[in-house]
């Protein structure tokens, strides 16, 4: 018996954390010290690991390729995650978002914003919208520029 029965008409454009295009990237590996969202910003940790942003230095997004050993759509606890600081990657909006407009990270939500930095949504400096999204839950593009601290 397959394991898909239905198809859908059309693939989607892409999931959180997928690499958009060719253009080249750079990135570390780092070890989780709690789950994280594919396509997530993270802030450094001592020792070589990474956590979900929240006051800490941001360094990057959580990546993930088409093979991982992550289950859902994240990396677990102590999972290696590749975590990229430029290039352009797959992301969700948490609402309407012009091309080219700066975007920060809505912790509560899981998704890119451009509202102000306050509360639950954290600054992702060098960030920005290179596609357009929608609506809340739209898939669109963010590139990343990350100026080393």
């Amino acid at each position: 018996m397959p394991l898909q029965t239905t198809y859908p008409q059309f693939q989607p454009a892409g999931f959180p954390g997928m690499h958009m295009d060719m253009s080249e990237w750079d990135g570390t590996t780092k070890t989780a010290t709690a789950a994280i969202a594919f396509g997530a910003p993270v802030q450094r940790v001592a020792g070589g690991g990474c956590a979900p942003l929240t006051t800490g230095e941001y360094i990057g997004i959580a990546t993930t390729r088409r093979i991982t050993g992550a289950t859902g759509d994240g990396f677990a606890q102590y999972d290696n995650v590749p975590v990229a600081n430029e290039g352009k990657w797959g992301a969700l909006a948490d609402a309407a978002i012009a091309e080219g407009a700066a975007v920060n990270w809505n912790s509560a939500t899981g998704r890119w914003t451009t509202a102000a930095v306050a509360g639950a949504i954290y600054a992702v400096p060098g960030a920005e919208a290179d596609t357009a999204a929608t609506g809340a839950g739209s898939f669109f593009s963010v590139r990343l520029r990350r100026i080393p601290s």
